[in-house]
């Protein structure tokens, strides 16, 4: 399927019938989507990952009002060499953001927060890193409430639960991508329709550039 294919079949929905559309993409949550498009190649770390180009062009076909890039990057370390893994760490998130607003994303940024953690006898077990984004959609979601009739989410946290609830008070309409094995049941129930994504994962492949990605 390309994405002509995708514009004659209405393979997502008609835009048509949802009038004025907001998009919010929780990129954290979507990158991971890459574990069960290609499971085997997944397996260990992220081989074969989403394209946000092609990411914003799928979206595109909806004609949004506005489409919303959720997604933290990592802390620069000027006193470390630039090829130290943290610093590469961080021109690689840094990456992913800027492409987003290149594509027309409106991006929602902040520094990831990399916590010790430590089992019940005090042993270090290693770094948990933390960068929830669910405030900040909320809040974009409640603020600008009046300015769409439907939201499409590109994500599947069940902690949306009673905002959706919320939405659909107010007479929104919820439209809801998510791969298969991050789609949650309260996301699901809350939609007005539910969309797989593993079907448009040869839409959504990242094919690296050698020279692209910062190292």
């Amino acid at each position: 399927m390309d994405l002509q294919e995708l514009k004659r079949n209405y393979y997502l929905f008609d835009p048509k019938e949802y009038g004025r559309i907001f998009v919010f993409v929780d990129f954290s949550n979507v990158r991971y989507w890459a574990k069960s498009f290609w499971p085997k190649e997944n397996k260990n770390y992220l081989k074969r990952e989403i394209d946000i180009h092609k990411l914003a062009e799928v979206i595109n076909f909806i004609k949004p009002e506005e489409k919303f890039f959720y997604y933290g990057h990592y802390k620069q370390y000027p006193d470390l060499p630039s090829e130290n893994a943290f610093n590469i760490k961080y021109r690689q998130s840094i990456y992913r953001i800027d492409k987003a607003r290149k594509f027309g994303f409106r991006v929602r940024t902040k520094a990831i927060k990399e916590i010790d953690n430590f089992d019940d006898e005090g042993k270090f077990l290693g770094r948990i890193r933390k960068c929830n984004f669910d405030i900040e959609m909320t809040m974009d979601m409640l603020i600008k409430i009046e300015k769409y009739n439907t939201v499409f989410l590109w994500f599947g946290d069940s902690d949306f639960h009673h905002l959706l609830q919320h939405l659909k008070s107010k007479k929104k309409k919820i439209i809801t991508i998510c791969g298969r094995d991050f789609a949650s049941e309260e996301l699901r129930n809350n939609s007005d329709l539910f969309i797989p994504a593993d079907p448009l994962k040869e839409l959504l492949e990242y094919i690296p550039n050698k020279k692209a990605l910062p190292t």
